[in-house]
């Protein structure tokens, strides 16, 4: 179960700098569906050391009943010096860049 959910990103310099971390309190046991604490804005670096230490992060998102879904996993970028949503096989999707975006 993921620890922590990404719901929200914010782009400096042309690539994603900052996102809205959320702890996740709750997740019923078969279900997509998560409750998450408030979020936090933290550095992109932050969520590499998050990964790095064994830390589980998802991407989230609100469904229409506003409840947080899960969207898929967040892994480290090779090198550490990024990260990426990735697919049920591991593989690097765009769902990163398809959440809200702040100013």
């Amino acid at each position: 179960m993921a620890q922590h959910a990404i719901t929200a990103v914010h782009y400096g310099g042309g690539k994603i700098d900052l996102v809205a971390l959320h702890p996740v309190v709750d997740k019923e046991f078969g279900s997509t569906e998560l409750a998450l604490s408030a979020a936090r804005r933290v550095k992109v670096g932050e969520c590499v050391d998050l990964l790095a230490a064994g830390e589980e992060v998802c991407i989230a998102r609100r469904t229409e009943n506003h409840a947080w879904e899960i969207v898929c996993d967040v892994k480290a970028l090779p090198g550490g010096n990024g990260i990426t949503g990735v697919d049920i096989v591991d593989q690097p999707n765009d769902a990163l860049q398809n959440l809200p975006k702040w100013d």
